[in-house]
């Protein structure tokens, strides 16, 4: 029986997403937990794989259980055996041959920045602080030319592990609430750093160091990893 996870998690504590040797990853306590509820090995596939000390508010993941499971008792089950900072939120039964990575049709990354001059304990874990005034208004405007079909090579490492580094990228934004500021990307399908390379650019150019135009060709800079946060995964 295939379910479909809505999961949440602080990443503070684990080095990314997925399972690594020397290391614990978010999808390895998942795993763990999951297979301490039905007495078996269960494995899960994650929509996407987020780095060392990202967050996620609606990362997607599947699993094939062992046995039918009403779905609140699912949830319920496997909080009680997880730690406070990842929680399974939702899960409904999907078809044997949905594929969580797969099928997505679009990802939205939210980048949150405390913009003030000392930095807020409440928003210290999911929030890059950046002391000096950012022009959140030409941070947005400088964004815009992103929209769209583009090869995002730039914002990448230089060796991507991926047939193409063209993306579509349908939503940007960038939105002050008093002195938090957020960066908001939605595209069909995300590069590694690629957000946070977009953000450390827009950083720049909020404090005037970088010219808007630039944003095009300028990725020398990468925010901080505990500012981002997988916002939704659609299907």
């Amino acid at each position: 029986m295939r379910y479909l996870l809505t999961l949440q998690y602080l990443g503070t504590r684990y080095a990314g997403w997925q399972t690594q040797a020397n290391a614990v990853g978010v999808q390895q306590v998942i795993e763990e937990a999951l297979s301490k509820t039905f007495a078996a090995p269960v494995k899960i596939e994650g929509a996407g794989r987020t780095d060392s000390g990202v967050h996620a508010r609606a990362q997607r993941a599947h699993a094939d259980l062992p046995r039918e499971i009403e779905t609140r008792g699912l949830v319920l089950g496997v909080n009680n055996l997880l730690p406070h900072d990842i929680r399974v939120v939702a899960a409904e039964q999907v078809a044997d041959d949905f594929h969580c990575r797969f099928r997505s049709k679009e990802k939205t990354y939210v980048y949150q920045i405390w913009n003030a001059e000392v930095s807020d304990v409440f928003t210290y874990e999911t929030h890059a602080h950046v002391p000096t005034r950012l022009d959140a208004a030409l941070m947005h405007d400088a964004l815009q030319p992103l929209r769209g079909m583009h090869d995002f090579a730039v914002f990448t490492v230089a060796a991507p592990e991926v047939s193409s580094t063209i993306r579509t990228i349908t939503r940007a934004e960038v939105v002050r609430d008093g002195d938090a500021i957020r960066i908001t990307i939605a595209a069909d399908g995300f590069l590694r750093y690629m957000v946070r390379r977009i953000a450390g650019s827009l950083i720049e150019i909020g404090r005037g160091r970088l010219a808007p135009e630039a944003i095009i060709t300028e990725a020398r800079w990468t925010a901080p990893a505990k500012g981002l946060i997988l916002e939704s995964v659609k299907y």
